[in-house]
């Protein structure tokens, strides 16, 4: 059970945990000690046993009260002095295991708070992300938009120069037509009076000149 313990408080990296563990395998080793102690009491003496206060508590005078002779009894008694050691030391056992679990579940819910603080920290940057995909994706299709917009423009004046050059070209063509016209209507009888009638006029001049 207590190396349950050690391994969550490695988990959960807490000191007050360390030190319920180590009092922990202090007070298991006082108690078998005191155990192992009383046992051999029985049938050796060792400077090595558990110190044990001597509390005894003779039976025979709780059969005589009031302080008569108990006979042989008298000399008999329980020493209850590992009992209240040992009372002790479970006492202290809980109170040590209460606060070994108190530390481990302070520290665990330390890690769920830290695991949700991190968990809103990484939402709150892949809102961020999502926010700033969205601009530039608005900003892109603005820019796009714009580059539509010039080429259309573009291709409008190019369209606009080009009909203007078509109608200047027409005009030139229909005045070559109508001075084709012109100089295909004279015919050589045409031609032949209008250079007569100007030799006449030359005659006309040089008499009245003479």
């Amino acid at each position: 059970r207590n190396w349950e313990k050690v391994f969550r408080c490695r988990e959960f990296n807490t000191i007050k945990g360390y030190i319920g563990i180590f009092l922990l395998f202090i007070i298991d080793m006082l108690s078998f000690w005191l155990s192992t102690s009383v046992l051999l009491s029985w049938f050796m003496r060792s400077k090595y046993f558990f110190p044990i206060p001597q509390l005894p508590i003779r039976p025979a005078q709780l059969l005589t009260p009031k302080g008569g002779d108990a006979g042989a009894l008298g000399n008999y008694g329980i020493n209850v002095g590992p009992m209240v050691i040992s009372w002790l030391l479970r006492f202290l056992n809980r109170k040590v295991e209460e606060g070994t679990a108190s530390a481990l579940a302070s520290a665990l819910a330390a890690r769920k708070r830290k695991e949700k603080d991190e968990m809103k920290r990484v939402r709150k940057e892949e809102k961020a992300r999502e926010k700033e995909a969205r601009k530039e994706a608005k900003r892109l299709a603005k820019v796009a938009r714009e580059e539509r917009e010039k080429a259309a423009a573009l291709r409008r004046a190019h369209e606009v120069d080009t009909e203007g050059d078509g109608d200047g070209y027409d005009s030139s063509d229909s005045d070559g037509e109508s001075s084709y016209v012109s100089y295909s209507g004279m015919t050589a009888s045409n031609v032949t009076r209008s250079n007569l009638g100007m030799n006449a006029g030359n005659r006309d001049g040089d008499d009245v000149m003479g």
